[in-house]
Parts: C-alpha cells; structure tokens; sequence
C-alpha cells in the first residue's frame, strides 16, 4: 500500500464584501487533493442549489495496487473579529455528510485556530488574510492557557462571543501569543478527516452532502453593472431578462443571494475530469447569473444542467440569484 495526504474539501477563501445589509458568504467547494499522478476523477456530478450541495464523484486507481490515503476535508476559516453577519455556519456544518460506495462514514473532527496577518481596506476596516502560506497555528498554545476546544467551536457556529478566547490569550504569558496579537489576528478552522483505500484497478464512489454558505442582502439594481459582480457575468441579456420578469427592476433596491463554489480543484488529478456534469437549481421565481459557456442549458422550469468530458476546471463557480 502507499500512503499519502491528500487534502479533501471546501478550498478556503476571504469573506466577500456584499451590500449593505448583507450576511457574509465564503467559496465552498468539493475534492481539493494534492496532485496524484496515480488516481484519476472519472467523473464528477454537481448538484448545486442554495438549500444543499450534493456532489458525486467516481475515482480510478490506475495501478495494480491499493493506495491509501489520508483525506483532509477542511471547512472555511471563521474570523475571530467578533464583527459582521455571517452565513449559517452551524447549518453547514451539521449537514456535512460523506458516503464511499453507497456507505455513511463518519469522519474525525478537528477543531484549530491560527493567527492570520492583519489587512485593513482604505477606510481603515480590518479583516484577515485566510492566505494559508501565513497561516501560524496556535492550536497547541491556546490550549495550554486554557481554551478548549468547545469554546473554538462554538467560535466557529458564532454560538459565544470571541471575547472569552481574546482575554484568555491576553492573560497568557505564552510570549509566541503576545508577539502575534500586535500584527494578526485568529481564525478558527473545522477540518474533518478519515483513511480512504482507493482498490487497485477499481472504481471507489466518494458523495459529498452539506448545506452551502450562503451570502445575500438588499441591492441596487444599477450596481449590478459594477465591478464588484463581474464574478457573476452579469451582462446585457441577464439585465434584459431581468427587465422581463417579475422583479421589477424600476425599484431602487431589491434582494439578492450569492454563493460560490470552489471548482478549480479539480484539475489536481492524473487526468482531466472523464465526464462532468453540473446541475444548477434556482425557485421559479427567481433569475440566476454566473460565469460558464454554452453548455449549460435549461431543463426544466426550475434547472440548468452542463456536460462537459475530458474537463479541466479553469474558472470557479460564483452564483447570483435575484
């Protein structure tokens, strides 16, 4: 057998900055391992809306042995500012499922806290850089002054105020703290884990069940030609298709739901994706905007759907529902 770390899960990415009163939304995503010249994505199949994320792949050993490895599925990093309206994230994280060949594993939980480097935009408001190369784990350090790993979590769920973890860490004489309060400021990351046996020469089905982090709020109609959702490829014929519809797009305002997903993972395999396919789910009374060809077609009153073969991910997945 070989045995390897692979990582597996929702690549990491800052909170985006949506409209005024707004929730926070961050990338969430689905296999995300290192490069492995020896297992290949043979297919992919994403379901996503913005009640659930539901995604179904299929993984060829390309050799005559079985190769073990150990999978990380890291979930986002959670600042501890104590500041902002974030998405549902304990909703997210009660509904994570994986299945291997039809069969509900439950995989390890961790529970770290890192110090991120302190960033401020130019009206002076700060926020983190989730950059993981910065990253420095005081996962051990914390605890030895008294934070538990219930209080992390708890962070994480926005169930408790950071405030308790902040004066813990300014009573604690550990001096690698101290020296790390000045210039960062910590993030808390769920990561799940497990062993995985991909058989030699053999399929191995691996499913993926969560509720995504969903971003939204109220915004104005004339800011949807801004750069701020180029993300999004809101063009001409969404605007006019927004005209057409229901929402009335005369008002000054309106609501809006934004979520992404991290598809550029992907590419991390021996070869390109076999066969790919992407299902996208919208209420009927709503419009949908993102970034992809023409491929992705209607199928009914209420989906899109694109196949795609020999697929190399180039772009992520950012979705506007309005």
């Amino acid at each position: 057998m070989i045995n390897k770390l692979l990582l597996l899960g929702l690549a990491v990415v800052s909170f985006a900055t949506l409209a005024n009163d707004s929730t926070g939304y961050v990338g969430t995503g689905g296999i995300n391992y290192i490069k492995n010249n020896n297992i290949a994505m043979a297919t992919e199949d994403l379901f996503i809306s913005k009640d659930k994320i539901d995604v179904a792949y299929q993984f060829k050993n390309l050799t005559d042995h079985d190769i073990t490895e150990t999978i990380v599925f890291p979930l986002p990093v959670m600042s501890g500012l104590g500041e902002g309206d974030y998405a549902d994230t304990e909703r997210m994280l009660n509904s994570f499922q994986v299945l291997v060949d039809g069969e509900a594993i439950t995989p390890n939980r961790h529970v770290r806290i890192a110090f991120y480097p302190d960033i401020k935009d130019e009206y002076g408001v700060l926020s983190l850089d989730f950059n993981h190369s910065d990253a420095i784990d005081v996962t051990t350090e914390i605890m030895q002054c008294g934070v538990t790993e219930s209080m992390l979590l708890n962070t994480w769920t926005r169930n408790e105020s950071s405030e308790e973890i902040d004066n813990i860490i300014e009573a604690c004489a550990n001096p690698k703290l101290q020296q790390l309060t000045d210039t960062h400021s910590w993030g808390v990351q769920v990561i799940y884990s497990w062993q995985q046996t991909f058989k030699a020469n053999a399929i191995t089905k691996v499913e993926h069940h969560y509720s995504p982090l969903v971003g939204g709020g109220i915004i104005v109609f004339s800011d949807l030609t801004t750069d701020e959702y180029k993300n999004f490829c809101v063009d001409n014929n969404f605007i006019r298709k927004l005209k057409q519809s229901k929402l009335e797009p005369e008002r000054p305002t309106m609501s809006s739901q934004e979520l992404s997903y991290i598809l550029t993972t992907g590419a991390n395999w021996a070869k390109p994706i076999g066969t790919f396919t992407l299902t996208i789910e919208r209420a009927p009374d709503e419009i949908v905007s993102l970034c992809w060809d023409d491929s992705l077609q209607k199928i009914n009153a209420t989906q899109f759907r694109a196949i795609k073969t020999d697929f190399i991910p180039q772009h992520d997945i950012h979705l506007l529902f309005l």
